[in-house]
């Protein structure tokens, strides 16, 4: 059940992009000014999308390698 070590790279940087999201939000959260509310606009939801790919991209390598796809 472990990832191969590109998975598991992949999955460290995924998660590294949802933190670095999450981060901007709170920073927009607690004082809101023009700059950090415009990288929040263009980082925050491309981020977090990135993130997305890299997991569905682990999710199928993986399933393709047991074959169960």
């Amino acid at each position: 059940m472990a990832l191969s070590e590109r998975g598991a790279r992949r999955v460290r940087l995924a998660i590294v992009f949802t933190a670095v999201a999450l981060i901007l939000g709170s920073a927009l959260l607690i004082k809101e000014t023009a700059y950090v509310f415009t990288a929040f606009m263009f980082l925050g939801p491309t981020l977090l999308f990135a993130a997305m790919v890299l997991l569905g991209w682990t999710i199928l390598e993986e399933l393709r390698e047991k074959r169960v796809l």
